[in-house]
Protein backbone atom coordinates (compact mmCIF):
# COMPACT_ATOMS: atom_id res chain seq x y z
CA UNK A 1 0.00 0.00 0.00
CA UNK A 2 2.79 2.42 0.93
CA UNK A 3 4.67 1.74 -2.31
CA UNK A 4 1.51 2.27 -4.36
CA UNK A 5 0.81 5.58 -2.62
CA UNK A 6 4.42 6.64 -3.22
CA UNK A 7 4.23 5.96 -6.95
CA UNK A 8 0.84 7.66 -7.34
CA UNK A 9 1.84 10.80 -5.42
CA UNK A 10 5.30 11.03 -6.95
CA UNK A 11 4.03 10.57 -10.52
CA UNK A 12 1.37 13.24 -10.04
CA UNK A 13 3.90 15.57 -8.38
CA UNK A 14 6.34 15.24 -11.28
CA UNK A 15 3.55 15.72 -13.83
CA UNK A 16 2.34 18.83 -12.00
CA UNK A 17 5.88 20.19 -11.73
CA UNK A 18 6.29 19.80 -15.48
CA UNK A 19 3.10 21.83 -15.81
CA UNK A 20 4.60 24.58 -13.63
CA UNK A 21 7.56 24.82 -15.96
CA UNK A 22 5.84 24.52 -19.32
CA UNK A 23 2.46 26.24 -18.92
CA UNK A 24 2.64 29.59 -20.69
CA UNK A 25 -0.23 31.15 -18.76
CA UNK A 26 0.84 32.15 -15.26
CA UNK A 27 -2.55 31.24 -13.75
CA UNK A 28 -2.23 27.66 -14.99
CA UNK A 29 1.32 27.54 -13.68
CA UNK A 30 0.18 28.59 -10.19
CA UNK A 31 -2.63 26.01 -10.24
CA UNK A 32 -0.10 23.39 -11.24
CA UNK A 33 2.15 24.58 -8.40
CA UNK A 34 -0.70 24.05 -5.93
CA UNK A 35 -1.16 20.53 -7.26
CA UNK A 36 2.58 19.83 -6.95
CA UNK A 37 2.69 21.03 -3.35
CA UNK A 38 -0.35 18.97 -2.37
CA UNK A 39 1.14 15.85 -3.98
CA UNK A 40 4.40 16.38 -2.08
CA UNK A 41 2.35 16.70 1.09
CA UNK A 42 0.71 13.38 0.22
CA UNK A 43 4.19 11.85 -0.09
CA UNK A 44 5.04 13.02 3.41
CA UNK A 45 1.79 11.58 4.78
CA UNK A 46 2.46 8.26 3.02
CA UNK A 47 5.93 8.09 4.61
CA UNK A 48 4.51 8.65 8.09
CA UNK A 49 5.76 12.23 8.52
CA UNK A 50 2.42 13.76 9.43
CA UNK A 51 3.85 16.99 10.83
CA UNK A 52 5.86 17.78 7.71
CA UNK A 53 2.88 16.90 5.50
CA UNK A 54 0.59 19.22 7.44
CA UNK A 55 3.19 22.01 7.42
CA UNK A 56 3.59 21.52 3.66
CA UNK A 57 -0.12 22.15 3.16
CA UNK A 58 -0.40 25.02 5.65
CA UNK A 59 2.75 26.92 4.73
CA UNK A 60 3.27 26.25 1.07
CA UNK A 61 -0.02 25.17 -0.47
CA UNK A 62 -1.98 27.88 1.32
CA UNK A 63 0.17 30.80 2.42
CA UNK A 64 2.74 30.96 -0.38
CA UNK A 65 0.22 30.28 -3.15
CA UNK A 66 -2.12 32.94 -1.75
CA UNK A 67 0.82 35.33 -1.92
CA UNK A 68 1.48 34.38 -5.57
CA UNK A 69 -2.18 34.89 -6.46
CA UNK A 70 -2.16 38.25 -4.70
CA UNK A 71 0.91 39.36 -6.67
CA UNK A 72 -0.58 38.15 -9.95
CA UNK A 73 -3.86 39.95 -9.32
CA UNK A 74 -2.39 43.24 -8.10
CA UNK A 75 0.63 43.76 -10.34
CA UNK A 76 -0.61 44.89 -13.76
CA UNK A 77 2.35 43.36 -15.64
CA UNK A 78 1.33 39.83 -14.64
CA UNK A 79 -2.41 39.92 -15.34
CA UNK A 80 -3.09 37.11 -17.78
CA UNK A 81 0.33 37.39 -19.43
CA UNK A 82 2.30 34.41 -20.62
CA UNK A 83 6.04 34.16 -20.30
CA UNK A 84 8.27 35.10 -23.20
CA UNK A 85 9.67 32.14 -25.17
CA UNK A 86 13.14 33.72 -25.29
CA UNK A 87 13.61 32.88 -21.60
CA UNK A 88 13.37 29.15 -22.35
CA UNK A 89 16.87 29.21 -23.84
CA UNK A 90 18.22 30.43 -20.51
CA UNK A 91 15.96 28.49 -18.18
CA UNK A 92 16.45 24.99 -19.62
CA UNK A 93 20.23 24.76 -19.03
CA UNK A 94 19.92 26.41 -15.62
CA UNK A 95 17.09 24.04 -14.70
CA UNK A 96 19.15 21.07 -15.84
CA UNK A 97 22.09 22.19 -13.69
CA UNK A 98 19.81 22.60 -10.68
CA UNK A 99 18.40 19.13 -11.37
CA UNK A 100 21.92 17.66 -11.42
CA UNK A 101 22.76 19.41 -8.16
CA UNK A 102 19.60 18.17 -6.46
CA UNK A 103 20.19 14.63 -7.74
CA UNK A 104 23.73 14.68 -6.37
CA UNK A 105 22.61 16.04 -3.00
CA UNK A 106 19.75 13.53 -2.80
CA UNK A 107 21.96 10.55 -3.59
CA UNK A 108 24.77 11.70 -1.32
CA UNK A 109 22.30 12.53 1.45
CA UNK A 110 20.68 9.09 1.21
CA UNK A 111 23.96 7.49 2.26
CA UNK A 112 24.57 9.97 5.06
CA UNK A 113 21.01 10.21 6.41
CA UNK A 114 21.24 7.18 8.67
CA UNK A 115 23.36 9.05 11.19
CA UNK A 116 21.54 10.97 13.89
CA UNK A 117 20.16 10.82 17.39
CA UNK A 118 16.66 9.73 16.39
CA UNK A 119 16.61 6.14 15.21
CA UNK A 120 13.37 4.63 13.86
CA UNK A 121 12.85 2.92 17.22
CA UNK A 122 13.10 6.22 19.09
CA UNK A 123 10.74 7.92 16.64
CA UNK A 124 8.17 5.14 17.07
CA UNK A 125 8.46 5.59 20.85
CA UNK A 126 8.00 9.34 20.76
CA UNK A 127 6.08 10.96 17.93
CA UNK A 128 7.28 12.65 14.75
CA UNK A 129 6.19 16.00 16.15
CA UNK A 130 8.22 15.59 19.33
CA UNK A 131 11.30 14.40 17.43
CA UNK A 132 11.19 17.30 14.96
CA UNK A 133 10.48 19.90 17.62
CA UNK A 134 13.25 18.59 19.88
CA UNK A 135 15.85 18.90 17.14
CA UNK A 136 14.46 22.18 15.80
CA UNK A 137 14.35 23.98 19.13
CA UNK A 138 17.60 22.63 20.58
CA UNK A 139 20.26 21.95 17.96
CA UNK A 140 18.85 24.20 15.22
CA UNK A 141 17.40 27.03 17.32
CA UNK A 142 19.82 29.69 16.09
CA UNK A 143 19.36 28.94 12.34
CA UNK A 144 15.59 28.80 12.92
CA UNK A 145 15.64 32.27 14.50
CA UNK A 146 17.95 33.64 11.77
CA UNK A 147 15.54 32.35 9.11
CA UNK A 148 12.61 34.05 10.83
CA UNK A 149 14.58 37.30 11.04
CA UNK A 150 15.46 37.12 7.33
CA UNK A 151 11.80 36.57 6.46
CA UNK A 152 10.81 39.53 8.63
CA UNK A 153 13.36 41.81 6.94
CA UNK A 154 12.23 40.61 3.50
CA UNK A 155 8.60 41.33 4.37
CA UNK A 156 9.41 44.84 5.59
CA UNK A 157 11.55 45.46 2.49
CA UNK A 158 8.74 44.29 0.19
CA UNK A 159 6.29 46.62 1.93
CA UNK A 160 8.67 49.58 1.61
CA UNK A 161 9.42 48.89 -2.06
CA UNK A 162 5.73 48.40 -2.84
CA UNK A 163 4.80 51.60 -1.04
CA UNK A 164 7.44 53.65 -2.92
CA UNK A 165 6.23 52.42 -6.31
CA UNK A 166 2.63 53.14 -5.30
CA UNK A 167 3.54 56.72 -4.31
CA UNK A 168 5.47 57.24 -7.56
CA UNK A 169 2.48 55.94 -9.57
CA UNK A 170 0.11 58.30 -7.75
CA UNK A 171 2.43 61.28 -8.37
CA UNK A 172 2.72 60.42 -12.07
CA UNK A 173 -1.07 60.39 -12.47
CA UNK A 174 -1.51 63.88 -11.05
Amino acid sequence: MELTAFWIFSSLAVLSAVGVVFFRNIIYAVLSLISTLIMISGLFFAMGAELIGALQIIIYAVAIVVFYVLVISTVPEFKGKAFEPKFILISLPVGFLIFLELAFVSLYGAWKSNTGIFTPEVISEVSNVKAVSTVLFTKYLFPFEVASLILLVAMIGAIIIGKKEHVIDEEAKS
